[in-house]
């Protein structure tokens, strides 16, 4: 409790309330009566590049509302819209809004679309320990993206001459989209990348191929009190990311907390909860327990940026 009080300290105290959401969706068809925003149960479809966070939220709101029930669904981004549209989860957890066509569906039902921002995540670029380059620029990246450079030596002064293989949690990876938008990729027969099926897959993939260059959600190392993110960190380097073009050793940045509140690291995203629901249900219930105070602060503990509560950074003097 005394590391929740003092990182409580540092949030501000202005109220973010989430509205009432239309929505149709009522996958279980509950009564209105038997769904409130402290009592039901829902099924949240979730990106799975965000799973410790989620996962880290959902039990401290069951834990607060002893009538709830989140049964979280991990998916590929896309697959988990389309659970929410299709009624079969009440809300999608993912990295993007709702394409012209996706919110179709809801002009058509006449619904209010409705999305709201969680956190501030990144993607970290992970590597084996007995790789030594631990430094690589956005361009670089965008070079190995697009088959231009292929061999570590091209990317850094440390690099071998073995072929970079770039590892992605899966082939419709919202990882992969993202990069894949950042750098003007059309399609994804372009990109030279092996797909694994989780985020975890790629840690374990890159602790035993020195040659791997993988590229996760950075929730999943972040954590530094959460025993499964140290063991996972432990065993593979983050690499250091930057965006000038003639950088210097301190222009590379690590994708964690402080850097993502700073704006410094160059491959950041907004984590976004989108919602159906007809009524004050348990939905906005747990939208409202991730957007105030208790939830933010389960954020900033994962390593994450808050989004709904502002941050105080101050700079500390030491000594003299």
């Amino acid at each position: 409790m005394k590391k929740y009080a003092k990182l409580l300290s540092i949030l501000g105290v202005v109220s973010t309330i989430v509205s009432s959401c239309g929505g149709i969706g009522n996958p279980r068809n509950e009564s209105v009566q038997d769904d409130t925003p402290a009592k039901g149960e829902i099924t949240v479809a979730v990106d799975e590049s965000f799973q410790p966070i989620l996962d880290a939220e959902k039990s401290a709101f069951e834990q607060s509302y002893k009538y709830t029930k989140i049964n979280l669904v991990y998916k590929p981004e896309t697959q988990a819209i389309n659970m929410m549209l299709n009624d079969k989860a009440r809300l999608a957890v993912v990295a993007r809004d709702l394409t012209k066509e996706e919110m179709k569906v809801f002009e058509d039902a006449r619904i209010t679309y409705r999305s709201y921002k969680f956190a501030g995540d990144a993607l970290a670029l992970i590597t084996n320990k007995a790789n030594k380059d631990t430094l690589i620029s956005v361009n670089e990246l965008e070079a190995l993206m697009k088959g231009k450079k292929k061999k570590w030596a091209e990317i850094g002064k440390n690099g071998s001459n073995d072929e970079v293989v770039l590892v992605f949690d899966n082939a419709n990876s919202s990882n992969l989209t993202f990069l894949m938008q950042k750098f003007g990729i059309s399609t994804k027969d372009k990109v030279p990348f092996f797909a694994m099926k989780s985020n975890k897959e790629v840690l374990e993939y890159v602790k035993t191929h020195k040659n791997a260059l993988g590229i996760i959600g950075t929730n999943w190392i972040s954590d530094g009190d959460d025993p499964a993110s140290l063991g996972f960190i432990r065993g593979i380097n983050v690499m250091s990311v930057t965006e000038k073009p003639n950088p210097t050793v301190d222009d590379y940045i690590q994708p964690f907390g402080y850097n993502l509140a700073l704006k410094k690291y160059p491959l950041t995203r907004i984590i976004k909860c989108i919602l159906k629901e007809s009524h004050m249900g348990l939905g906005t219930g747990f939208i409202n327990y991730m957007c105030m105070d208790q939830g933010q602060l389960i954020v900033l503990k994962g390593g994450l940026l808050p989004l709904t509560r502002p941050i105080q950074i101050r700079t500390v003097k030491i000594g003299g």
